[in-house]
Formats: C-alpha cells, structure tokens, sequence
C-alpha cells in the first residue's frame, strides 16, 4: 500500500504545486467585515478558492456562511477531521522574493502561507485524493475542515462547529511532525498605561508604534519625538549601546523619528526573533524626556520586560512545569504622550493556567500600568500513548524511518477547539521554523511527502480493513 501512495503522490505533485500557489496569491490577511465577508474579501476569495480547487478534484464541499468549510469523503457516523486554515498574518518586510508571488526557487515555493497553513491545506486535501484514487473504503466521514481566522482567535472554527458534527477524532497539519501531543495554553494580555501630559520645555515623545499581530515577533517600531536636535540627540545616542546598523534617526517635520529594525519569527518562539520595540524602547529609556510618565512607562518596560522573552523579570517565568516552558512575546504597541498601550502574546505551560499567569504578572505592575485578558486559550493534552497518536506515528514512521517520540509545542492549533484532536506535520524535524517570518517557504518535496503521510493517516484511521 505505501508504493501505491507513494507512486500516487507522485504523480499529482505539478497540481500540489500549482494548487499552493493558487492559494498563496491570494493575500488573505484578516480585514474589518464588510457585507458576506466576516474577515474581509481577501480571506473569502481564499475559502472560494480552496472550494473551487476541492470540487475540481470530485469531492462535496460544504461553504458554512463564509465563516469556513469542509471538503468531504467516505461514509459513516464518525468524522475524522482534518484541520486546516487559510489566513495568513500580515507579511512584514524585507523578503527576498515577493511574499504574495508563489515564486519557486530552489524545490522550495516561497510565500505567506507556504507553510502556514495553505501549503499543508494542499497536502491535506491530496492526501484525500491519494486515497479517493487508491480506491480505499472508508466507515468514517473524512472531512477537511478550512477556517479562516486561525491567525486572530480561531472564531471561524467556533462558528463552524455550532453548526456541523463536531470530530470525533481529528489532526491539524500546521505544526511538526511527528506529532503534537500537547500544546501551551495562549493568552494575550493588554498593558496600558494613561499618562499626564505635561508641556515643558525639553524632550517629548509624541508617538511611539510597531507590531502588525499579537502571534508576531515584530521587525518594527518607531518613535516620533520633540524638543531636541538633531546633533544634541546623535551626542546622547553615542554614549548608549546598541546596534547602530538597525536604529536609524530621520528628521519628520520638526520632530525627529526613532526607527528599529529587528527580526520577525513565530509569537511561540521570540527567542528566534529580534523584538524591534524591546530594542527600541530599550533605547528610548536611556533618553531624559521630561514627561514623568513617560519616563515611568519606559523605566517599567525596560526593567520588568527589557529585551527578555520568558517573562523572569515581570514575576511569570517559573509555573513548575518543565520542559514546556513559557514564553513572552511584545507584539504591538501604539501610543503618543496621553496614553500607550502594548499587547503581549505568551504561551504557558500545559499545567499553568491563564490565572495564575494573570495573578504572578500583576504582583510586579506599578500604579501607573494596567493590565486586560484579551483572550486565552486553554492548553491541549493528549497522552504520548493514546491509540490516535499510535497511528499517526505509524504513519509518519513508515515514511521517513523516524522513530522520535511525540512532543509538546508553544504554538496553537486548531486542535485544541476539538474533543479529541492534535496537530501533525508539516514540519520535519531538524527545518527551520519559517512561519510568520520572512521569506516563509515549503520544499516541494516535502509538500508531496506530507500528502502521503496524510493519505497513509487517513487510511489506518478511517480505512474500513483498519478498522475491523
């Protein structure tokens, strides 16, 4: 059976090329709502799309008010999902080649998307078609399910699931392989501070922003200030320590501006990152504005935050649950001299809860900063021995030799909003992590190789011999 799948995935990887790059020219960032559109046109012309290519392949797809999707095969009772998105965040900068031109280079496709999560959505539904070719009788409904909010609170998903068959088992291929047992707990928290707007004479911030998403480490921040020169400013910058290739000063209007470029990664792992506002603002504490405010805010940001992405110094790094530890990510900040605001994304471990973090943080708040849950998400748990992680294992091992063992990760997936779900693939072990990042690409080969993982899944799980 695996030289059959293997043969088929083969012989269907031109259309898994062109079907990624289909979706991925499609800029599907999340917008405001406007008429049929819950998360903009963009994102629609996205689900649109994906159904067009599903139907061409011969299979029923089901469009549930343009909030998401399934595509079906099989017959029976239970469903197996699997769970996909087709919103991206938003680019960012600075890529080698266009992030909305699925351009190839090298065996690998290049663009937003890629690997997060329309380059896996093509090996989900190719992995149907491997099996609807080989012919394999199905006892379970195999149902690809497409969101299309993943990136901004999994809405989508919810929305979906009051109104179709919750899975009764199902796997999200937007991670790693070999599997995903157990995944953190999200949670976004706002901190602002309201500040007294004092009109001295001497150095004054005006505006201060940076971040395109919560679950983004941002490449940049900028600063717009007033009340001193040029050369007066350039003097005090000289004494301080920081990379003078990524801040650069330029003259706006009679103000001058602050600018840092820093490195975008995955929000689930800032230590892969370059936060553009911690450097900034990192900066910008050393600086003698004569806002007492402001002066407070930049001295709590530097001391309880800094350049730190786990949280020690603001009293949450410790939650008694090694390894899966957790992370602190600044991915937004606005503000001018009335108010900032900062929205911070962290991942807590399997075993911590939002209250607790929420509680430990605000034991090491000053008056001046408050702080707001947004949203959390509750961490997923499935044990490293559970009969469902057995067979994706299986199938995993058959097609690459690796025996490793299940893990846990700090990113979130769909399979936390089901009963009993986890994420599987596309990452092998050993590959960079290149979602929400520049130049964001998936190897061609590997796009093919999941298919068949998938197809190979999907057979030992729904197969009727396999299930008999």
């Amino acid at each position: 059976m695996n030289d059959k799948i293997k043969e088929r995935a083969n012989f269907l990887r031109d259309n898994m090329i062109l079907s990624t790059q289909e979706l991925v020219r499609i800029p599907s960032v999340e917008a405001a709502a406007e008429a049929d559109y819950p998360y903009g046109k963009e994102v629609y012309k996205a689900l649109a799309k994906a159904l067009e290519i599903s139907e061409k392949l011969g299979f029923k797809t089901k469009n549930i008010d343009n909030q998401a999707a399934h595509v079906e095969m099989g017959e029976g009772k239970e469903v197996l999902g699997l769970l996909c998105h087709l919103d991206v965040v938003p680019e960012g900068s600075d890529w080698t080649y266009p992030p909305y031109a699925a351009e190839i280079h090298d065996n690998k496709i290049y663009g937003r998307g890629t690997i997060d999560d329309k380059g896996p959505a093509v090996a989900a539904l190719y992995g149907m078609k491997i099996v609807q070719e080989l012919g394999v009788e199905l006892n379970k409904k195999v149902r690809l399910i497409l969101g299309t909010n993943e990136e901004s609170g999994m809405a989508s998903l919810d929305y979906y699931l009051k109104k179709e068959q919750m899975p009764d088992l199902a796997f999200s291929p937007d991670a790693t392989f070999p599997a995903i047992h157990a995944e953190k707990g999200i949670l976004d928290l706002k901190f602002s501070a309201s500040l007294k707007v004092e009109n001295q004479k001497g150095l004054q911030l005006q505006k201060i922003r940076g971040g395109n998403a919560t679950n983004m480490v941002p490449d940049y921040a900028e600063a717009v200030i007033s009340g001193i020169k040029k050369e007066k400013l350039l003097e005090l910058l000289s004494d301080l320590e920081y990379d003078k290739n990524q801040l650069k000063l330029e003259s706006e209007n009679e103000n001058l501006k602050l600018s840092y470029h820093g490195i975008s990664a995955h929000g689930s792992m800032p230590e892969d990152g370059k936060n553009a506002i911690s450097y900034l603002i990192s900066v910008l504490a050393e600086l003698p504005f004569v806002n007492s405010g402001v002066k407070d805010f930049l001295d709590f940001y530097k001391n309880k935050i800094g350049l730190e992405y786990d949280g020690a110094s603001i009293g949450c790094k410790d939650q008694d649950d090694v390894p899966t530890a957790l992370t602190f990510n600044t991915g937004i900040i606005k503000g001018d001299q009335s108010k900032i605001e900062f929205i911070v994304n962290i991942r807590y471990p399997v075993k911590s809860s939002a209250e607790k973090v929420v509680a430990d943080i605000k034991e090491n708040l000053n008056r001046l900063i408050e702080v707001e849950l947004l949203s959390d998400a509750e961490p997923l748990y499935v044990a490293k021995d559970d009969p469902f992680i057995k067979k994706l294992l299986s199938a995993y091992r058959e097609f690459t030799g690796d025996d490793s063992d299940p893990i846990a990760i700090g990113g979130g997936t769909y399979a936390r909003k089901v009963k009993k779900g986890v994420a599987f693939g596309p990452l092998f072990p050993g590959q960079p992590e290149l979602a929400h990042q520049k130049d964001e690409n998936i190897r061609i080969d590997d796009l093919v190789k999941s298919a068949a993982i998938y197809a190979k899944a999907i057979i030992d799980i729904a197969g009727v011999n396999e299930n008999e």
